[in-house]
Order: structure tokens, then sequence, then C-alpha cells
């Protein structure tokens, strides 16, 4: 399943979220990109998230799993280009500790937010 999100759209994107809401409601698991974007240029550089992956965490009260990418845009190109350049080699990869449910609804959506940018940044600093 590929939900994917017009980022120009704000009325395709509201629906990308409530399709989302509708496939977990259904128990499926999903990953959110919430950067919304692959930087052009200083990789590897995180950009502000966007605030559907959150609003949607918190008014289903679901856990989160932060993870980190920390080589990808060395292996693949934008997903807008059809006919990027892609690279073999390993992902490397951070899975983070869970944000549990309780915690979700706990904090506001701009600590969640931040709290998650800030963790999955972490390795991305190490890196400079």
């Amino acid at each position: 399943m590929n939900i994917p999100v017009h980022r120009k759209n704000r009325i395709k994107s509201a629906r990308a979220i409530i399709k989302a809401g509708s496939e977990v409601r259904k128990g499926w698991s999903i990953m959110i990109f919430p950067e919304g974007e692959i930087p052009n240029s200083n990789h590897p550089t995180m950009v502000d998230f966007k605030q559907g992956a959150f609003q949607l965490a918190k008014s289903l009260s679901i856990p989160i799993v932060p993870i980190t990418f920390t080589n990808n845009h060395k292996l693949f190109s934008d997903p807008t280009e059809l006919l990027g350049r892609a690279h073999p080699g390993i992902s490397k990869v951070f899975i983070h500790e869970f944000i549990s449910k309780d915690e979700v609804d706990r904090l506001s959506q701009n600590e969640l937010t931040k709290r998650c940018f800030d963790t999955i940044n972490a390795p991305i600093l190490d890196l400079k």
C-alpha cells in the first residue's frame, strides 16, 4: 500500500492523512516521512517536520517508532523523480526507542513533533 501525499495541494494532503488513519484503524502499521521533502543540498540535513503525522498519532492515540536513515540521500533520489538515480548499497538505519501511546497523549503536538525531530536528527548531527 502506498498513500501518496500531494505536497502542493492541501486538500489532497488532508485526504492522504484521512486515508492513513483509516488504514491504521484497520490494523495496518504505517510509515510516514514527516519532512515532506528531501532537501536539495547540504546532505544529510533534516528539514522542519510537517504536522500531519503527529496530528494523526494524537488523534488515534497510537505509539510512534522514530527511525533515522543516515545515508539514503546517497542511495536514492527524490521519489518525485520517476527516473531518478539509485545506487546499490546498505542503508544505515537507527530504530529508536518507541514513544508510547501514553506519551503521545501526554505531550502537546508541538512537544511530540520536537521530540521526534530531535531523536531522528541526533544520529545525523553525529555525522557532521
